[in-house]
């Protein structure tokens, strides 16, 4: 990547456990799409832990605009994928997000 990985925590201090899923699943996405610019995740943990409350996790990835070939018309000469997921478990919900972006990445790269 081009930019350094960026980590946001909503309603918590960071959790280290968390971070290094979030480390480990960017690095293999990386094996797939050798071009990802930048990866911003966000990771919103539940203000109570009540029945039903869910980690919520959003992926914003930047790609240049010729991966994303003719399928969407490109802004500015990149290309941005999202993903989100949502789970009991906030490392579940990292996982999810990010296979979640794989098959996008699937699908723009034809």
């Amino acid at each position: 990547m081009l930019r350094p990985l960026e980590i946001s925590f909503h309603n918590t201090a960071p959790v280290d456990e968390v971070e290094t899923r979030i480390r480990q699943e960017l690095a293999e996405l990386e094996k797939f799409c050798e071009r990802i610019v930048s990866c911003r995740v966000d990771v919103e943990l539940p203000k109570h832990a009540r029945r039903g409350s869910v980690s919520k996790v959003l992926i914003d990835l930047e790609l240049p605009a010729e991966v994303a070939m003719a399928k969407i018309e490109p802004k500015k000469g990149v290309q941005h994928v999202d993903a989100k997921a949502q789970h009991k478990n906030a490392a579940m919900a990292v996982h999810g997000a990010f296979n979640i972006a794989r098959r996008r990445l699937e699908d723009l790269k034809g």
